[in-house]
């Protein structure tokens, strides 16, 4: 979860679905990756459901990751501060855009 002093930036994935937010949880601690599951972020979206936060350093292998088990992603964002969000669109992804 995101911190004012936080040294690296964090993406939130958005699943279809708990069943697929907990099987990318699953994925990601059998990777080694940092993450937390958290409640979708009402600035998101004003759905209840859950999401995964993980180091943006990290966002291509977890896209990889959740790509090869089948995981379609709902959305993707960068967290900017503790209630601000940016979607990163698949051209940003494609480029390589955010950090």
């Amino acid at each position: 979860m995101w911190s004012p002093i936080q040294q690296t930036p964090t993406c939130v994935v958005i699943l279809f679905s708990i069943h697929f937010v907990l099987k990318a949880e699953k994925l990601l601690k059998a990777n080694g990756i940092s993450h937390d599951v958290i409640p979708v972020p009402r600035e998101i979206s004003s759905d209840c459901g859950m999401a995964v936060e993980f180091p943006c350093l990290a966002k291509e292998r977890v896209l990889e990751l959740l790509s090869s088990a089948g995981l379609r992603i709902a959305g993707l964002y960068s967290r900017e501060g503790r209630d601000s969000f940016q979607a990163i669109s698949p051209e940003e992804l494609a480029a390589g855009v955010v950090n």
